[in-house]
């Protein structure tokens, strides 16, 4: 008695080509929202930083996250010339107007441009919420930041509830908001 033949192309070629879509699915999906900072900030306490602000806020005032425990705080790490900062930038804004009255403070963390650059960008989009300048990446460094956008969460007691990276919409950053508030 004869043993089947047994193809192994009809079936292996077709296999690896759903592994390799899944492979590239996960790559262009996932992996982007993850960063090395992201893993291990969150539930940890957030780094205290102090930035000079550059737009809506005390002119050549400096802003210390440490002294905004008791609020919950998103943090936009964003330069001008980043395309996703851009699409994110609106919908940071009207976050920070709805949650304003529920003690939410949004601070746009700008790593790349001069003030006067980040301020006048603001100014151009229509952003309410205070922007800040990483002027000496020192923020970037303790938060991890290897992408851009980055969007960090804190919550009231000054850990970080999330860490995300790339355009996160509305929805999705109002749900994490709200189980901060």
């Amino acid at each position: 008695m004869a043993e089947p033949e047994f193809n192994s192309g009809k079936i292996l070629y077709p296999a690896l080509a759903v592994l390799i879509a899944l492979s590239a699915l996960i790559g262009l999906v996932l992996l982007p929202r993850l960063s090395p900072g992201a893993g291990g900030m969150v539930g940890a306490d957030a780094p205290d930083v102090t930035l000079p602000v550059a737009a809506n806020g005390e002119p050549g005032a400096r802003m210390q996250l440490a002294e905004l425990r008791g609020q919950p705080v998103v943090l936009d790490f964003w330069a001008t010339w980043c395309g996703p900062c851009a699409v994110q930038a609106p919908i940071l804004d009207r976050i920070a107007r709805r949650y304003e009255k529920k003690g939410l403070v949004v601070l746009g963390v700008n790593v790349d441009d001069p003030p006067q650059v980040a301020s006048q960008y603001a100014l151009k989009k229509g952003l309410s919420y205070p922007i800040l300048i990483d002027d000496a990446r020192d923020a970037s460094a303790r938060y991890g930041v290897d992408k851009l956008p980055s969007l960090v969460v804190i919550d009231r007691q000054g850990k970080v509830a999330a860490y995300l990276t790339g355009v996160v919409d509305e929805a999705s950053l109002s749900e994490i908001i709200a189980a901060t508030l």
